[in-house]
């Protein structure tokens, strides 16, 4: 089975690469990955890790 990978502007449906996000809304993006990213911990389950996606 080969993997086939797709470029953003072929994932994304056309409507959605019409949105332009603001700077606010990218920085608090960036916050909020680092946040998650923060709170991993490799010893915990996938349930806990399940929680933090959510949250995010």
């Amino acid at each position: 089975m080969t993997e086939k990978y797709l470029k953003p502007k072929q994932a994304l449906k056309k409507a959605y690469l019409k949105v332009k996000p603001n700077r606010n809304a990218i920085e608090q993006f960036k916050g909020n990955l680092i946040r998650l990213i923060d709170h991993i911990n490799e010893a915990e389950s996938e349930e806990f890790h399940k929680n933090l996606v959510i949250n995010f």
